[in-house]
């Protein structure tokens, strides 16, 4: 039990400490809140302030468990001192008492369920992926880890940083609890909408409808951010509907902070700053005759400047790093060396599209019961969001649908239901709004919603591998059973953590081509797809069965003395370029290669030495989409004499090479694009040869899972490879390199 005490103090005091902040915040804004949401928005708000301070502390390298425990008492005496007399506010509008109790008991009856799925030890794919696998490693050296590269350490991490705070005393649950509590504090800031705006109805419904949704519930207990990014927005935009009452400019400085805050949790809520100042702006025009435009620009800053503080540490973080602000995406527009444009192409196009599904149709349903091909069901009411339209009569129904619409945008680029999740509390609110005259009508569809989503009903309509809650862990969650029994059940990959930890010297870096449980893993997994040094990695070991360079290509022309030559390419085409030697010849010669050459290349000229290191395993790539003027160079220390240049490849067919000359007056010209290409044997070696390079690279161990591409040439040909296996559990198997 003392380890369940921890849990429960790491995430009680972060969340204590997150409303403390928020309560000094509200105070010293002056901001007229009715009592039960001013305590809703200090949590949502502290949050924001909390993770601010947090993220200092880890650029600083001192976040520690000392410094966030009595910097976290501070915080807590100042707030009790400040609450010696605290402001005077009012209830919000009384309601019924049935409705009250009726959602409370489903309130409560859920929250049970929910609480002890939190309360377990973590066992979500992202969160015991990257989530928490970047809090353990920031954990580990007191803040940012700047020697480790993925893109998922890029993404912005305000929610990670109130994860690191219950981290350092309750550990992975601690973090997975955090982020319940904005789950908890969803559902109450939406039965306060709807009973400040005076559709309370429609606020219980939709309050329901979102508490017992299967993804909500899903998420919200795991060591996610989509539910407190949802909570963010929701909040964002509930102050926007009370400025429209009074137009006080210090709900302006709040609304903005909770704007920055929503970026800092998750780059596709960036949605929340431009929503806030069109509404802010549209907003104003009835006051415009009687406004100065000074006034609205002075409106506009009081948005900006508080977003742009909480937003400001991830974009300068990412600028300084890696030189690209917003990694990692736009690499194409921020050149860098850590990841690649062409993978983040690939990346992107794989969650634009629904696999799996056939047809259109299917959509819907999937989205709202079936959930197996969309991540995650929304629940069987949505079914009827169609309805909703019905609510464009009303003028909050108007204002509710545009914010569904607003925050459904990141759900059109990727196909997971999570991504619809900061629409679905406006889209449940329009629903509410549309049928609220009619007798009986959303109690009905709210204990409909919430007797169709109770866990053991969803296993009787959803596809099996549905992700969702299925089972009420309550002895793992009170640790009655070992913690690691249960994540051995749960996470296949964990029965790989004590030979992983036993095996890998610490301070080596593991090779995956899959992500596995890094939150639980004390080595530095590099995954194939996460970084360009997971790309090159995964480049090398597929060369002896995906890419065998086994074509040259000749490029012949009469002798001429120069002092550069280069290959260009001239089609427009979605393949890579690559190129696995690239060789200078005189009259049958190779020119002896010499650390005096000045070589270079467009674009990806960080890897062009992967075309000149005589290996036939590694190659250069342009890692993007092949367009013109694409071009890998070598400028020589003197003039050299040649007449053929020799290109070692897998092709890609579409490239249109030519070959040009560095003149004396450094102007470059071309001289032939007649290519002659033949094919070759496979060199020898090919296996052993990619083994080594990897070896190269500081791989001393890989992770092999039953279904990765390479996994039966390994299985039938391991001694060519040079591998000996270590450790295997559930189909992944821990080679060494020899």
């Amino acid at each position: 039990m003392r380890e369940v005490g921890s849990i429960l103090f790491g995430a009680a005091f972060t969340v204590a400490v997150a409303v403390a902040l928020g309560s000094l915040l509200l105070d010293r804004l002056r901001v007229k809140l009715y009592r039960l949401e001013a305590a809703l928005i200090a949590f949502v708000a502290g949050a924001g302030c909390l993770s601010f301070l947090i993220t200092l502390l880890c650029v600083a390298h001192v976040a520690r468990k000392g410094t966030f425990l009595w910097g976290g008492v501070v915080i807590l005496a100042l707030a009790v001192w400040n609450a010696l007399a605290p402001p005077k506010r009012a209830e919000l509008p009384a309601v019924p008492l049935t409705w009250l109790c009726g959602f409370f008991l489903l309130y409560g009856v859920f929250g049970i369920y929910y609480f002890t799925n939190a309360l377990a030890p973590e066992i979500s794919p992202d969160g015991s992926g990257y989530h928490l696998g970047n809090v353990a490693r920031m954990w580990r050296v007191h803040g940012f880890d700047w020697d480790y590269h993925s893109m998922y350490a890029y993404l912005s991490q305000g929610t990670e940083m109130l994860f690191l705070m219950a981290y350092s005393f309750g550990r992975h649950s601690a973090a997975a609890l955090v982020h319940f509590s904005f789950l908890c504090a969803l559902p109450l800031l939406i039965v306060c909408w709807g009973r400040r705006f005076g559709y309370w109805k429609a606020g219980f419904f939709a309050a329901v409808a979102v508490w017992v949704s299967p993804i909500f519930a899903k998420d919200g207990i795991s060591a996610y951010n989509d539910a407190s990014v949802v909570t963010v927005i929701f909040a964002v935009f509930y102050l926007l509907q009370v400025w429209d009452e009074n137009k006080e400019n210090n709900l302006l400085i709040l609304i903005g902070l909770l704007s920055g805050s929503a970026y800092a949790i998750k780059y596709t809520a960036f949605l929340a700053f431009p929503f806030a100042v069109g509404w802010v702006l549209v907003g104003l025009i009835p006051d415009r005759p009687r406004r100065a435009p000074i006034g609205n620009l002075r409106s506009v800053l009081l948005l900006a400047i508080p977003a742009a503080i909480l937003a400001a540490p991830w974009v300068i973080r990412n600028w300084v790093w890696l030189g690209n602000p917003a990694a990692p995406f736009f690499n194409a527009w921020f050149p860098n060396p850590y990841y690649h444009p062409g993978m983040e192409r690939i990346y992107a196009d794989q969650l634009f599209h629904y696999i799996g599904i056939k047809h259109n149709w299917e959509i819907p349903l999937q989205l709202t019961m079936r959930g197996g091909f969309v991540d995650g069901a929304l629940g069987p009411v949505f079914l009827l969001a169609p309805g909703a339209l019905f609510a464009l009569r009303l003028r909050f129904g108007r204002k509710l649908l545009l914010a569904a619409l607003v925050f459904a945008i990141p759900g059109y680029f990727n196909f997971g239901s999570r991504f619809l999740m900061p629409s679905l509390p406006f889209l449940a609110l329009a629903m509410g709004l549309a049928v609220a005259k009619v007798p009986g009508a959303l109690p009905a569809l709210a204990l409909f919603q919430a007797l169709l989503c109770w866990p053991s009903a969803l296993s009787t309509y959803c596809d099996p591998w549905t992700w969702r809650l299925s089972e009420y862990p309550s002895a793992a969650a009170l640790r009655k059973e070992a913690a690691d029994e249960f994540l051995r059940r749960h996470l296949p990959e964990y029965a790989l953590k004590v030979p992983i930890e036993l095996t890998v010297p610490k301070g080596e870096k593991l090779f995956t081509f899959a992500g596995q449980p890094q939150a639980y893993l004390d080595r530095d997994i590099v995954v194939s797809y996460e970084s360009t040094l997971g790309n090159l990695v995964q480049d090398i070991l597929w060369t002896p069965t995906q890419h065998l360079p086994v074509f040259q290509q000749h490029f012949k022309f009469l002798p001429i003395t120069t002092r550069g030559i280069r290959v260009v390419n001239m089609a427009v085409a979605d393949n890579f370029w690559t190129v696995a030697e690239l060789r200078l010849r005189s009259q049958g010669r190779e020119l002896m290669r010499s650390p005096n050459w000045r070589l270079s290349a467009k674009p990806n000229g960080w890897e062009v030495q992967l075309a000149f290191d005589n290996s036939y395993a590694t190659r250069w790539s342009t890692w993007q989409a092949m367009s013109p003027g694409d071009r890998i160079q070598v400028e020589l220390p003197s003039p050299e004499t040649i007449d053929e240049v020799v290109i070692e490849c897998d092709p890609a067919w579409e490239a249109l090479p030519q070959v040009e000359i560095l003149l004396d007056g450094g102007r470059w010209v071309p001289i032939t694009d007649t290519v002659d290409t033949v094919k070759v044997e496979p060199p020898d070696g090919i296996r052993r040869a990619a083994t080594r390079d990897a070896r190269a690279l500081g791989f001393h161990y890989i992770l092999v899972n039953q279904g990765d591409g390479v996994y039966n040439d390994i299985l039938k040909y391991q001694k060519y490879w040079g591998l000996t296996e270590v450790a295997k559990a559930h189909g992944t198997h821990l080679y060494k390199i020899d």
